[in-house]
């Protein structure tokens, strides 16, 4: 299973929002799917290998610990709700409890963008790799690239992302999406720690073919991403306006021909006439539905005399008039 999709992937980020309790994780599961999440990503870690000696936040992040028990539960809960498991990868130990589970793709939190040996683990593994790029520079972006590509891994990505939690719309630099996708040469996504529904629409417009958004029940209780975390009616109407901004998205030239006919104006004549009668301006009318010869011929058609008899408002036709003396 790839990365790329014919439309625009949505990860509802429920991280750490199941206030270390199974119970709630399958529902998130279950209410993102119905909200139209492409994809429910949790946090895999270990706060022993995780934090600081002097963590104040020690305590709260042990409870928030994913167990490897439950692995094979959440991704049995995806698959019966048609949506993708997704979790980060922060160490060996729970990255093999996802292997063991048999996971199908990886995420790399912004964090630990320089933790090579985690990287070149990812690429032994082969699978797909999204990779956040808030506490990333442009240099460490592009040489992470070079070492996938050289190691051989071809389906990977990298989210545009601001550190900022939340992150005011005057600092999302959105304008990063379509650079990030040039310097890349791939497509790119966004990770959204705004508060914002409507940001991701115009990260779509942009460029943007994957869209991530923190995701609570309540967003109430011990987990670490509540405060930015959307609620489900929330997270509908983002995921709405994403679908609505890929469809308008489509290019096509082609007008609609039903709405040039009855809304464009093309040459009619103003009053019934005989025919031998001489055309002069008064006679003719540039007025709606386009279904006589084009106001552009009105020069060509003033002078010339009648082949037939007409009615007012008739289209004038070609046929309808002698050749010009």
């Amino acid at each position: 299973m790839a990365l790329t999709d014919d439309r625009v992937l949505i990860v509802a980020e429920v991280g750490s929002n199941h206030n270390g309790d199974l119970g709630t994780a399958l529902r998130l599961i279950d209410t993102a799917a119905e909200c139209g999440a492409d994809i429910v990503k949790f946090q895999a870690f270990r706060a022993d290998t995780l934090l600081a000696a002097d963590e104040p936040d020690d305590e709260r992040l042990r409870r928030l610990e994913v167990p490897r028990e439950w692995y094979a539960s959440l991704m049995g809960r995806c698959s019966d709700r048609g949506v993708r498991f997704l979790s980060t990868a922060t160490d060996f130990t729970t990255l093999a409890w996802m292997e063991e589970a048999g996971a199908w793709a990886y995420k790399v939190a912004s964090c630990n963008i320089t933790y090579r040996p985690m990287l070149e683990r990812l690429i032994a593994i082969g699978k797909p790799v999204i990779v956040s790029t808030g506490m990333a520079t442009v240099e460490e972006i592009l040489e992470t690239a070079r070492l996938f590509d050289a190691g051989g891994l071809d389906d990977y990505t990298f989210l545009h992302c601001v550190a900022r939690y939340p992150t005011p719309a005057s600092e999302m630099n959105l304008g990063n999406i379509p650079e990030l996708k040039r310097l890349l040469g791939r497509p790119v996504g966004l990770s959204d720690h705004s508060t914002s529904v409507h940001l991701a629409s115009a990260a779509v417009a942009l460029g943007a073919r994957i869209i991530e958004k923190h995701f609570s029940l309540d967003k109430s209780g011990v987990g670490m991403d509540h405060e930015v975390a959307v609620l489900p009616e929330d997270f509908v109407e983002m995921c709405r306006g994403i679908r609505e901004t890929e469809a308008a998205l489509a290019v096509g030239f082609e007008p609609d021909r039903e709405t040039m006919y009855t809304m464009r104006r093309s040459l009619h004549f103003a009053r019934p006439m005989t025919a031998g009668e001489c055309l002069g301006a008064d006679d003719l009318l540039v007025t709606r539905p386009e279904d006589g010869l084009p106001p552009a011929d009105l020069p060509l058609v003033i002078g010339r005399k009648l082949a037939a008899d007409v009615v007012a408002r008739q289209p004038v036709a070609w046929p309808l008039l002698n050749e010009a003396e």
